[in-house]
C-alpha cells in the first residue's frame, strides 16, 4: 500500500492508465467521507506457513505497521518477529501463552486490524474477538467450519458495525479480474453459468513423514463433501453478483468413492502401515451444482485426491459469449472475427486488463500466489485504513464457506437439494457496486 495524500478516498475504479472505462457492473459508488489512516496497524494471529506469507506481503507495503504477533509455536513466533526486524522495523510484541492468547492481542489499543491464518476451527473465535474489540477482521479461508459459527460471525459484524473480510486471493487472479471488467461492460451479455473448481493433487497435505495425520487430512478422513470451496466459488460469485442483486438459492452434491488417497498411502508407506488402513470418508471427486435465485447456475468441482495438475477451469458463459480459462480461449458473438470459433485472449488482455494487473503485473512478489495474494491483503488493509467497507464482506465470507456443510448434507442424503441460509436476511436484493481501493 503506497504512501499517499491522507485525503484520498475509497473509490470504484472508473479509469485506468490506458484510459479505458471500467463499468464493473454499474455506476461508481459514492465516495467515502472517511479519511485514510496512515499508518494502518495490524496484528497477526497464526504465523505458520500461510501466516508467514501474509506477513511477508504486509512488509512489502508502505504505511503498514505490525505491533504484535501471536502464535503458540515459539519457533514460528520468533521467525516472524525476525522477519519484521530485518525490515528495520520495531520488534512486534509476541503472544504465545496458549491457544487463547489472541484475546490479549486483540485488546491492544495500537491495532486497527487483525489477520488470522490459524487452523480453521480458530478462524471464527479470533475474528469474533477482534470485532468485539473494534478491530477490522481479516481471515484466511474458509471463514468458518459450521453453520452456527458462520451465523455468529455475521451477527457479530452486524452488532459491532466492524467489517470482516475473507482474504480470498482467487478473486484477484489476472484472468478473473479481466473477465470481471468485461462482464461489467456487457461484453458477455447476461451471465448464465460458471464452471469452477479446486482441482489440485493434495494427497499428502496433512500427512506427516511417518504417515501420521494432522489438520486437513483428519478432516477428509471424517467428512464427505466439498471441503475447500471458497477459492473457486469466490470468482463465480463475484461475477454473478451473488449478495449484490442475486443469491445462492440451493445446491445438490455428490461424491465419488474414496480410492486414490488410500492407494497412495499403501504405495508410500506399505500395505500394513496404519495410514494405509485408514478409510477416508471424503470421495476423490465431489461435484456440486448451485442455482441462484435469479436462475443462473454454477458447476463446482472439488478434486484434491487425484494424480492431476492444478486446474482452475473458470468457464464463464453469458448470453453473448463464453470464456474458458483452462484453454485461455474466448468467443464473443458480437466481436469474435470467425463465427463459432475460439480465439486467443491476447488482444483482450491488451484492451481489458484490469488496472490492478496493469500496474502490478510485473511486480516481483515471490510469496504465495504473488500478485493476487498481495492484492487480497492490500485491499483489506486499505479498507481498514479508510475505516470503510471491504471489497469482500462478511456475507461473501460465510456464503462461500457454508458450501462445505451444505454439500456434506446433500451427499449424505443421496444428492438431495439443500437450501442456502440467507445470511443477508434479504439484503442480497439490493444491488451494490464492487469496491476497489487504489494500489
Amino acid at each position: 500500500m503506497k504512501s499517499q495524500d491522507p485525503n484520498r478516498r475509497r473509490f470504484i475504479i472508473e479509469s485506468a492508465a490506458a484510459g479505458m472505462a471500467l463499468a464493473l457492473g454499474g455506476k461508481a459508488a459514492q465516495l467515502s467521507a472517511a479519511e485514510k489512516k496512515s499508518p494502518v496497524r495490524v496484528g497477526f494471529v497464526g504465523v505458520g506457513a500461510r501466516g508467514t506469507v501474509l506477513l511477508r506481503l504486509a512488509l512489502m507495503m508502505d504505511g503498514v505497521e505490525i505491533p504484535a504477533i501471536c502464535d503458540i509455536d515459539e519457533e514460528h513466533l520468533a521467525r516472524a518477529q525476525h522477519l519484521v526486524e530485518r525490515r528495520g522495523r520495531p520488534t512486534p510484541e509476541g503472544y504465545s501463552k496458549g491457544p487463547e492468547d489472541f484475546r490479549r492481542l486483540v485488546e491492544r489499543a495500537d491495532l486497527d486490524a487483525v489477520v488470522t491464518a490459524t487452523p480453521w476451527e480458530l478462524h471464527v473465535p479470533v475474528m469474533v474477538a477482534a470485532l468485539e474489540a473494534g478491530k477490522y477482521g481479516g481471515t484466511e479461508v474458509p471463514a468458518g467450519v459450521n453453520i452456527d459459527e458462520l451465523w455468529q460471525l455475521v451477527e457479530t459484524c452486524e452488532r459491532t458495525g466492524i467489517p470482516c473480510m475473507m482474504l480470498e486471493n482467487y478473486c484477484y487472479f489476472r484472468n478473473v479480474m479481466m473477465i470481471l471488467n468485461m462482464v461489467g461492460q456487457g461484453l458477455f451479455g447476461d451471465l448464465l453459468h460458471c464452471e469452477v473448481g479446486y482441482q489440485k493433487d493434495e494427497r499428502m497435505t496433512g500427512v506427516g513423514p511417518d504417515g501420521e495425520l494432522s489438520g486437513f487430512d483428519k478432516i477428509r478422513a471424517e467428512r464427505n463433501g466439498n471441503l475447500y470451496p471458497t477459492h473457486p466459488t469466490g470468482p463465480a460469485a463475484w461475477l454473478l453478483n451473488v449478495n449484490r442483486g442475486d443469491r445462492f438459492s440451493y445446491l445438490v452434491s455428490m461424491s465419488t468413492r474414496s480410492q486414490n488417497i488410500n492407494d497412495y498411502m499403501k504405495k508410500k508407506f506399505g500395505e500394513n502401515h496404519p495410514a494405509a488402513r485408514i478409510r477416508f470418508a471424503n470421495g476423490d471427486v465431489n461435484t456440486t451444482l448451485i442455482r441462484t435465485e435469479n436462475g443462473s447456475t454454477v458447476t463446482l468441482y472439488y478434486d484434491a485426491q487425484s494424480p492431476r495438475p492444478w486446474d482452475l477451469i473458470l468457464r464463464v458463459q453469458g448470453s453473448k459469449g463464453i470464456f474458458i480459462g483452462n484453454m485461455d480461449k474466448i468467443y464473443l458473438e458480437d466481436r469474435s472475427p470467425q463465427p463459432l470459433t475460439w480465439e486467443a485472449t491476447d488482444k483482450y488482455y491488451q484492451e481489458f486488463e484490469h488496472p490492478f494487473w496493469r500496474k502490478l503485473g510485473n511486480m516481483d512478489i515471490p510469496y504465495g500466489r504473488g500478485v493476487c495474494d498481495y492484492l487480497a491483503l492490500n485491499q483489506f488493509l486499505q479498507a481498514a485504513a479508510y475505516r470503510s467497507e471491504p471489497p469482500l464482506d462478511v456475507y461473501d465470507a460465510v456464503t462461500w464457506s457454508v458450501i462445505t456443510p451444505l454439500t456434506e448434507k446433500s451427499v449424505a442424503a443421496r444428492s438431495a437439494p439443500v437450501d442456502f441460509p440467507d445470511f443477508t436476511r434479504g439484503k442480497w436484493k439490493n444491488k451494490r457496486e464492487k469496491i476497489f481501493y487504489e494500489v
